[in-house]
């Protein structure tokens, strides 16, 4: 995680100590500066123990009217999100992403900033779905049994002759 300019960054994954048996784990992350006018460039970089997709967004917000936090760029794993103007600031989302298990990913947030302001965001990673061992099983038997009755619906055959 870094910035280039004085300010406090985080980023949180909740369960802190994410296991490939967690059914979701959540990450929360954000920057609040206090300075003039400048440009930041924030990384988050993480890794999480399971396959499966991401959904999370990013948005501003500031103390005064004279503050301001714009996004110029908001990319997850090198791919750009929309951004998009709201009433209260700006905002970026992303929805299903892929995610590879123990796989580096990251965040990155660039834009500029005047006076105080902050941006925060949240993301949550599903895992993907693991066939169980019966359900393995099942399909194994069911081919067994469709290759069995291909094999005896050939063996039957009609005698014809003709007079």
């Amino acid at each position: 995680m870094g910035t280039n300019l004085p300010g406090v960054a985080y980023f949180r994954l909740t369960p802190e100590t994410a296991t490939p048996n967690d059914p979701v784990i959540n990450a929360e992350f954000g920057a609040t500066y206090t300075s003039p006018t400048t440009s930041f460039d924030d990384s988050f970089v993480f890794t999480i123990p399971q396959d499966g997709f991401g959904t999370g967004g990013v948005t501003t917000s500031f103390v005064f009217a004279s503050d301001s936090l714009t996004f110029t760029q908001v990319y997850f794993n090198g791919n750009p999100l929309t951004i998009t103007t709201t009433a209260n600031g700006m905002k970026a989302s992303i929805d299903l992403i892929q995610i590879l298990a123990n796989v580096q990913n990251t965040i990155r947030v660039v834009g500029t900033v005047s006076g105080t302001a902050n941006f925060t965001g949240t993301a949550q990673f599903a895992a993907s779905p693991v066939p169980e061992s019966a359900t393995w099983a099942m399909m194994v038997v069911g081919f067994g049994v469709l290759g069995a009755a291909c094999r005896r619906s050939r063996s039957a055959s009609t005698k014809v002759s003709f007079s």
